[in-house]
């Protein structure tokens, strides 16, 4: 069930007891036989009721902050851990990690496992969206927050990659490449709501020149001409196409930090998740409300 308000008169009615024996069972008081306070325990963690107390199981969550991401392949996320833990200890707080691996209603179930563990709050990076999902979210009584895609009922932090794309593409043809390719894996998918918006910025800049979209690697040629440019919507992206085509133009998104260490000639837009993971927890603690849009700037690099 996804009633998270459930109330002990309507967990008596469920469990076929009465108000008092749910009392005495969440409460931890005696007169009741234990296997009946187990199976009220049992019920009322299924349907959502966070202030049960279970004598066998000490809350440890207190102070805690969730974290959901799709996965740790994406530089992109464990750098917004990092950021996010460093500044929750500043803060006395922790916090608790979850992956999703793009899996929707196992992402459905981390958020209520986070909740029944009793964080304070949660950032989430959701590969779910519409109405349904929104209506979901806001069962909840503890903030969440989103990042990387914006879902619409709940805070957003994050950057404008609408603009950010908008302005690598025309930096591109300002420079004289007329070539262009979009490489994007991840518009094969739905509900991938920034990775839609750099496509869109993109397709705002070129008007009505001619260009290519690429959603698989096999598509990339291995050589091309020198007024090629290769766009990725990632620099996770970036990077497959760096060590496959020669001669290209190749720019990617998020400034990940092996772009610099490895010395790789690849543009990037760049932006401080640092300050994306501080505004966040801003909004769970109260000191921020609503969307929060972080700067960024085109940051260029070469090879050397």
């Amino acid at each position: 069930m996804n009633h998270l308000k459930i109330t002990t008169a309507e967990l008596s009615k469920i469990c076929g007891v009465s108000q008092g024996t749910v009392d005495r069972a969440l409460n931890n008081r005696a007169d009741i036989n234990s296997e009946t306070k187990k199976r009220i325990i049992a019920i009322a963690k299924q349907y959502g009721y966070r202030k049960y107390i279970d004598s066998d199981v000490e809350n440890k969550s207190v102070g805690q902050i969730g974290i959901i991401v799709f996965n740790l392949n994406n530089e992109y996320f464990s750098k917004l851990i990092t950021e996010t833990e460093f500044i929750l200890r500043e803060l006395g707080l922790s916090a608790v990690i979850m992956m999703t691996h793009y899996d929707k209603q196992y992402e459905i179930e981390c958020i209520r496992n986070m909740y029944n563990m009793g964080v304070q709050g949660i950032i989430l990076c959701s590969v779910n969206s519409g109405s349904e999902f929104n209506n979901y979210l806001n069962l909840f009584d503890i903030p969440i927050v989103a990042v990387g895609n914006n879902i619409g009922s709940i805070p957003y932090v994050g950057i404008d990659d609408f603009c950010a794309m908008r302005d690598m593409t025309e930096k591109l043809l300002a420079e004289g490449y007329t070539d262009l390719i979009y490489f994007s894996p991840a518009l094969k998918y739905k509900d991938a709501d920034a990775q839609e918006s750099r496509y869109e910025g993109f397709l705002n800049a070129v008007s009505d020149r001619k260009y290519s979209l690429v959603t698989d690697i096999d598509q990339i040629a291995e050589c091309y001409n020198d007024k090629t440019a290769v766009i990725c919507s990632t620099d996770y992206y970036a990077f497959q196409v760096y060590f496959k085509a020669k001669n290209a133009k190749i720019v990617g998104f998020d400034n990940l930090d092996a772009i610099q260490q490895y010395k790789l000639n690849i543009d990037s837009v760049g932006y401080s998740v640092s300050e994306i993971a501080r505004s966040a927890i801003d909004i769970i603690v109260g000191k921020k409300s609503g969307n929060f849009t972080v700067a960024y700037k085109i940051i260029e690099h070469k090879a050397q």
